[in-house]
Parts: C-alpha cells; structure tokens; sequence
C-alpha cells in the first residue's frame, strides 16, 4: 500500500514539474500531447549531432586500412565497423611495422590483415613476437615462415603453449620418426607445407595426437603416415568420430585394415559423400560396368573417382567408345582413369596404334603400361627407338597424322 502511494506522489510530481506541463499550463490551449513531436525532434538532434563524433573516431581506422594496406573502401569498412571500439591506431601501426620488420611483403600483410583482422590489434610483445621465435627456432625464417603465417594466418591466434608448440612439435616427429631420413631442408619444407594447407592443425595436440594413434592402429605409419598427413593433413584434425567413419566406408568396400592401400581410400573418402560417390558409380554402372567391378576398380584406384562426374562420363565416353579400349583393362588397370586424355592418354594411343599399323609393335606390349611410363621413356621406347619411323610417329603423336585404324579419328 505504501509502494503504491510513493509511485502515485511521483507520478504527480513529474506531472506538475516537468517542463512540459509548465508549458501545457502557460498555454492552455496547447496540450501535452501536441508538444511530444517538439520531444522526438529534439532527441533526433541530439542523436545526429553526435554521430559525426562517432564516424570521425571510426574513419580514422577506416582510412588507415585504405591508404596504407590497401583495402578496399567496402572491406575497410566491414573490418571498421567490427573494431568501432578502436580509437586508436597504435596497435595496428605496431603490428604492420613488425610483420615488415621480420619480411613480410605489403600483399602479405594485407592478407593477414583482411583475412584474420584481430591480429592488427594484438600485442606484438606478449602474443606475437613469441610465436615468431618459436617458429624461427624451427627453422622456419625469411620467405618460409611468410609464407605460412600469410597462407595460414590462424596459427597466430592459437595459444603458444597449449596448442602452437605442442602440436608442430607432434607434427616434427612424424617426419623426422618416418625412415625416409630427410634432411633438415626437407623437414622444414615438409613443415611448412603441411601448416599451410590446414588452418586447423595446430589447434590442439590431443586430437592429433589421438587420429595419429588411431591411424597407426590401422597400419597407416611410418611413410605412409608423413605422406597422409603432407597430402591432407586436414584428415588429421577431423574428430575422432568422423574417423572411425570413414574407416568402416573403406571396410565396407572391401578394404582390409594394415593394407597399404587402405589410407588411400580413407583419403579418397574424406573428399566425397555418400551421395556424390553413388553418383559416380552410377555413371560406371551406364557403361556396363557391374557394381563388384566398379568397387574392385576404386579399391585398386581410388584416385581414380576424384574427377567430376562430368569429366568420368566424357572420359569414359572416348576410352570405350571413340578408341575402343576393352572395357576389362579399365577394371584392371582404374589408374588409366586418372590419366589425362588430353596430355597422356589420346596422343599415347595414337602412337601404338600407328606402330600396330606398321607391324612395329610386339605381341607383348602393353597398353597399359605404355599409358604409365615417364614421358621421356615413352618417346624413347614407342617413337626414338624407330629411326625410320620417328618422324611419321612423332607426327602422330602431335595429332597431326589422320589415325589409319578402323576406329573413330581421335583428334
């Protein structure tokens, strides 16, 4: 009752000595309501009169992005109105000074900083400077370490001690512990390729640690487990579950757990969905193909079913139909499959076709591995070794001699 009888007093009391009702009292013909839109205005102003105040602090940030690490005026903005906290530029002028300062270029820097723009106001003597020498003892200085922090600018937001260290430390070993006995060059190349193809990788050494455990118990080591973790090393930061995954998908394909190619399906698996390889086994299965041969193909091959089904279809389409290559070497050699048509395949085939013509070409010849050989021993067996022939062979090779087989002309 008491409550009441105070906020009842107060409501009164603002209501007889407001400004507004000593102007409602002065002219009554005025009321109260009619000077509420005098109110609005009057807020309006003071709003627009302060937000010159607020842009004036905000441009500075603003013109500093654009006109010393060239951004763009849209970008400048989007990171402007992220940090319109900042009122001061000496954080970033530090920042940009000490990136310059250990060698890294103006397009460098404007990656790091469009990219990963927190790091403009970190402290260079607590955040980055440590990380920097940690690296440097790595070996990891001059162009290389530029090249990882700008491709990979995120390692800087991972905490030294918890995560950073720990984790390339892990990573270190794996190469060093794999018996391909790099040397230190390689290991620092090795290093850096690997940190630069993974945001993600030095973000906690637990994980890593625990796939590298779990793929070592599935017979992925030793150089098998560098070239994994140099080939995807995002594999490696995937969780636990979404491992285990893809290890039952491969099983489930007739992989066997300490087959060496069972990474390679792994790997081939982390890059397509349930959904996208059944679109590619279904572009097998137009061609004939059964669907025991198609996993037999991709157990064999994986590498093979990385191309889009559009290039498949088109690949499959001139292999069987315009050459008319027998469709069981194809199940048994898949890897054809992941040659190129253009560079590889069609003017390779031009040539033992054109040998076949001439009588030139031994019943044991492969062609398949006419298609795998180097490119200098392929001139050196199918064309140079025939020095009467060469020239007309080489002719072919170049697509510039009409096919003389009964098949479609291959251009």
């Amino acid at each position: 009752m008491m409550r009441k009888l105070i906020l009842g007093f107060r409501s009164k009391y603002l209501l007889l000595y407001s400004p507004l009702s000593q102007k409602c009292q002065s002219n009554p013909d005025k009321s109260l309501l009619s000077l509420i839109p005098s109110s609005f205005a009057f807020s309006h102003d003071r709003a627009c009169s302060s937000t010159p105040k607020q842009e004036a602090k905000t441009s500075v940030l603003s013109n500093y992005l654009i006109s010393t690490l060239k951004f763009s005026k849209s970008r400048a903005l989007t990171v402007t109105n992220q940090y319109s906290y900042i009122k001061s530029l000496e954080k970033p002028e530090k920042t940009v000074l000490f990136f310059k300062g250990v060698g890294f270029s103006d397009a460098q820097v404007k990656y790091i900083a469009s990219h990963m723009p927190s790091l403009l106001f970190a402290s260079v003597e607590k955040t980055l400077k440590p990380k920097f020498v940690f690296l440097q003892e790595l070996g990891l200085s001059g162009p290389r370490i530029g090249d990882v922090i700008s491709r990979n600018p995120n390692i800087l937001n991972y905490s030294l001690d918890r995560s950073l260290k720990p984790s390339v430390l892990l990573i270190k070993e794996v190469l060093t512990s794999d018996g391909k006995n790099r040397s230190e060059e390689q290991v620092k190349d090795d290093l850096c390729r690997i940190l630069m193809r993974s945001n993600r990788i030095s973000s906690s050494k637990s994980n890593l640690e625990a796939n590298i455990d779990y793929l070592k118990s599935c017979g992925v080591c030793g150089s098998q487990l560098s070239v994994t973790l140099l080939q995807n090393p995002g594999l490696f930061v995937l969780r636990k579950e979404k491992i285990l995954q893809l290890v039952k998908r491969a099983l489930d394909m007739d992989f066997t757990m300490g087959s060496r190619m069972l990474v390679y399906g792994v790997l081939t698996l982390s890059r397509l969905s349930v959904k996208t390889l059944s679109g590619k086994f279904e572009v097998f299965g137009a061609f004939g193909f059964s669907k025991a041969e198609i996993v037999s193909m991709f157990r064999k091959s994986p590498i093979a079913f990385h191309t889009s089904k559009e290039m498949l279809r088109s690949k499959l389409e001139l292999y069987l139909s315009t050459l008319g290559i027998d469709k069981t070497l194809l199940v048994q050699h898949p890897v054809i499959l992941s040659c190129s048509a253009e560079k590889r395949v069609v003017p390779r085939y031009r040539v033992v076709e054109k040998l076949k013509s001439l009588g030139l070409l031994s019943k044991g010849s492969s062609f398949y591995s006419a298609m795998c050989m180097s490119n200098e021993n392929f001139l050196d067996k199918y064309i140079l070794r025939f020095e009467k022939e060469a020239e007309e062979l080489m002719l072919a090779y170049n697509g510039q001699l009409v096919n003389t087989s009964e098949k479609k002309e291959v251009s």
